[in-house]
């Protein structure tokens, strides 16, 4: 499968172009501007201290923002405004397709990181992101109205590990598979991956008592492989605290 480093994804950019004019289109704005009367955060950007015209006045203008988010300050910032778009998306589609919008540098990470499909059932790296877009729209609906204080982390791994499971089925099927020449010979049993046992090793630490947010970053590091970095970026937490976190969690999980 030919992967984006050799073949450009008309898909992100067809968003991207399409963005330009729905980001700032009236019934975008008004909406945008219908959330903002309920939140100070995000009043302050659209509005401005003196209730003028802020910093972002559309969709379009507060998404470039969060793109633009550098330091601890504007990180958790954007973390907020996702979480917010996030409990609201199911009030007006515009707010799900500007948190769609801002979750796309997030989905072309999460994209490279399963290899663009490969090995999956999906013909081009084409197919594949048009799939994560699809299963983004689905978690977006199914969560809509939950106050989430992990939004963008929840969000991205929450895709991820759906695509996941979908490579994982169709490289088990393929596993299973009996070559022609082998009829009436018994298949193999594929056994379980290592990232498969400590899913299940974490959600019964979980359930005897290992704080949520300590499984959480386990997971996140050990089985989706994010960096305590990218943590810290998704998340807007100090790494040092991540890293507390995830060490205490690893000492319980190696008890």
């Amino acid at each position: 499968m030919p992967t984006p480093s050799t073949q450009r994804v008309a898909l992100i950019e067809h968003m991207t172009a399409e963005w330009r004019s729905l980001g700032r289109a009236p019934d975008a704005v008004r909406a945008l501007h219908a959330l903002a009367d309920h939140d100070p955060g995000l009043s302050r950007l659209v509005f401005g201290e003196n209730g003028s015209t802020g910093r972002c006045p559309t969709p379009y203008d507060l998404v470039e923002h969060m793109r633009r988010a550098r330091g601890r300050a504007q990180r958790e910032e954007a973390a907020h405004i996702v979480r917010v778009l996030l409990r609201e998306a199911g009030s007006d589609p515009s707010l799900g397709r500007t948190l769609v919008q801002a979750l796309l540098p997030g989905l072309v990470t999460v994209a490279g990181r399963l290899r663009w499909g490969r090995g999956g059932e999906w013909q081009d790296s084409e197919e594949f992101f048009g799939e994560l877009v699809a299963t983004t729209w689905l978690v977006i609906g199914q969560w809509s109205g939950q106050d989430r204080p992990y939004a963008v982390l929840d969000l991205l791994s929450a895709i991820r590990c759906r695509l996941r499971r979908q490579l994982f089925r169709t490289k088990e099927a393929a596993s299973r598979e009996v070559p022609l020449e082998s009829e009436g010979t018994e298949p193999t049993a594929v056994a379980g991956t290592d990232l498969e046992d400590l899913t299940r090793m974490l959600l019964d630490l979980h359930l005897e008592g290992m704080p949520t947010e300590d499984a959480q970053i386990l997971y996140a590091h050990h089985v989706l492989g994010y960096s305590m970095a990218e943590l810290a970026a998704l998340t807007g937490r100090d790494r040092r605290v991540l890293y507390a976190r995830r060490d205490r969690g690893q000492r319980r999980l190696c008890a």
